[in-house]
């Protein structure tokens, strides 16, 4: 199979598998919000709340591009199926 045929197949996917790609990456990255804020508020200034807050940070990053990257597939999801309605 063609690799241009793979690509429309990836982005032809139902709206609603990508939209849980989303949801994920939404879910993490605000996890990773909360693992900073509880770092900052609970622990101590020290190594253990510098490692806290840099998976917070890991985990925000994460779940930005999981997020991002279903965005993305949305909106070329979206264009591929109106260029093949034209």
């Amino acid at each position: 199979m063609p690799l241009k045929d793979k690509l429309i197949t990836f982005y032809s996917a139902p709206l609603a598998q990508s939209f849980k790609q989303f949801r994920l990456g939404a879910v993490l990255f605000f996890v990773g919000l909360l693992l900073v804020y509880l770092a900052s508020q609970l622990l101590q200034p020290s190594l253990s709340q510098e490692i806290a807050t840099l998976i917070g940070l890991c985990v925000i990053g994460l779940g930005f591009v999981i997020a991002i990257s279903a965005q993305m597939r949305m909106l070329i999801s979206r264009l591929i199926a109106f260029l093949r309605k034209r």
